[in-house]
């Protein structure tokens, strides 16, 4: 014989039981949890952008600056009374001492957005030798106007002779 008894008896399965999903809370909480990531990579890649502007910027300012330095030293010696013998167009000469060549923004050939100062120092360490200072410029939207200088000596007697 079987006995029923009521606490063997399982209810009915609630229809409204078997509808899964996420409550008004629960997706709340998944919806600040993503805005937190993605405003989070969204600031990483604006950091990212900006150094590698910076970084590029810096790279074209040594590129520019040795690029004049080796224009200078190819170049036979000329005494500083004959310092003109290096000055490119687009330079503007300040006789010294020290002689300067300065070629501001815009005068330098597919690069506007850099100004140059190239300063010839006669004597410079020592007598006979010309120090020769190549020092570009740009502008950086964050941090003002920014420099990237060269330093480069040459002797006319270590010059060699053809």
């Amino acid at each position: 014989m079987r006995r029923n008894d009521a606490r063997s008896a399982k209810p009915a399965p609630d229809p409204r039981d078997s509808e899964r999903g996420l409550t008004l809370v629960e997706m709340m909480v998944t919806v600040v949890l993503l805005a937190t990531v993605v405003l989070g990579s969204a600031s990483m890649l604006t950091q990212v952008f900006n150094q590698n502007k910076r970084a590029r910027h810096r790279s074209l300012a040594t590129y520019l600056a040795s690029e004049r330095i080796d224009q200078i030293t190819s170049l036979a010696y000329n005494a500083a009374a004959d310092y003109l013998r290096y000055q490119l167009p687009g330079e503007a000469p300040l006789a010294g001492p020290p002689s300067t060549f300065t070629a501001d923004y815009g005068s330098i050939p597919d690069y506007p957005e850099f100004r140059r100062v190239v300063t010839l120092n006669y004597g410079v360490p020592e007598a006979g030798m010309l120090q020769i200072t190549s020092e570009v410029f740009w502008q950086d939207m964050h941090q003002g106007e920014k420099s990237h200088e060269m330093i480069t000596y040459i002797h006319p007697g270590l010059e060699q002779r053809q």
